[in-house]
């Protein structure tokens, strides 16, 4: 399976505004129409086109939508907070050997997080809090501020206090753009395994990666070289919501996952497919 990764950030504007600017709707298409390029040269017969909470939260959702229809021609389907939670179970269930977890997806708008018991899904829901919104509303110091640290944390346990279910004895699985930044810079310190997939990062490395953080500037944070394509812009707001995530559950540790809605919602389409040939 070939996987493509393009960052438009589409939550850049949603923490303030809940609108897509124009410069990010073209943005959207122009990447889209160099994925439309890449696949003309396989035997395609059927493309998905699905979006998650950044646009599931915008007011002009319609604008993307009509956009994309018209300058691609694919229809553009908005997946439910359920369903984005869903496909990173099915993820996890079809990549991982765990049959218990809690998974956790930090996005840049909303977080997703579900809870698995022998191998079915109990709990699923999203959030609406992610790297780029509490980064963007909360972290605005070039160092951050301690006061601004907490008023973040305080917006993220707001979120979190009624999930009693998240602190079942479970593996915490986590997913999402800012796990992986950190993963990667872990491993790398740590001279590990290049592999990110199932790779295993405690709260202690978190814990002390995110004070180092902390206290680099934002030009010293964009010379990391897992952080240099904007990701330094927001990675305090995703660390921040995984370690007052984490504190309300028994675990230890973290197993990152290198899949998630994406490859999902693919397993599950074939699964479907499966059972659509055997009737």
């Amino acid at each position: 399976m070939d996987r493509w990764r393009e960052p438009v950030r589409l939550g850049k504007s949603i923490a303030h505004s809940r609108l897509l600017t124009n410069e990010q709707i073209e943005e959207t298409i122009d990447v889209l129409k160099k994925f439309q390029n890449r696949i003309q040269r396989y035997e395609v017969d059927r493309i998905s086109l699905i979006a998650t909470a950044a646009v599931r939260m915008a007011k002009n959702q319609e604008q993307l939508i009509f956009a994309v229809l018209k300058e691609t021609g694919l229809q553009l389907h908005i997946i439910d907070e359920q369903e984005e939670a869903f496909y990173d179970y099915v993820a996890v269930r079809n990549t991982m050997r765990v049959k218990d977890a809690l998974i956790v997806d930090v996005g840049g708008g909303s977080s997703e997080i579900s809870l698995a018991k022998k191998g079915r899904l109990k709990h699923g829901l999203s959030i609406p809090i992610g790297a780029i919104s509490i980064s963007d509303l909360y972290l605005k110091s070039d160092p951050i501020k301690s006061q601004e640290l907490n008023a973040a944390k305080r917006e993220i346990g707001e979120h979190l206090d009624s999930l009693q279910w998240m602190n079942a004895n479970a593996t915490f699985v986590g997913l999402g753009g800012t796990l992986r930044a950190v993963t990667s810079i872990l491993n790398r310190e740590g001279k590990r395994k290049k592999t990110l997939h199932n790779s295993i990062v405690t709260i202690d490395q978190i814990d002390k990666l995110f004070n180092r953080l902390v206290h680099a500037s934002n030009e010293e944070r964009s010379q990391i070289k897992e952080l240099s394509d904007g990701r330094y812009e927001v990675i305090l707001g995703g660390i921040l919501i995984i370690s007052e995530i984490i504190k309300k559950t028994p675990s230890k540790e973290i197993r990152f996952s290198n899949f998630g809605v994406r490859e999902g919602y693919v397993f599950n389409y074939f699964h479907k497919m499966n059972l659509q040939e055997k009737d």
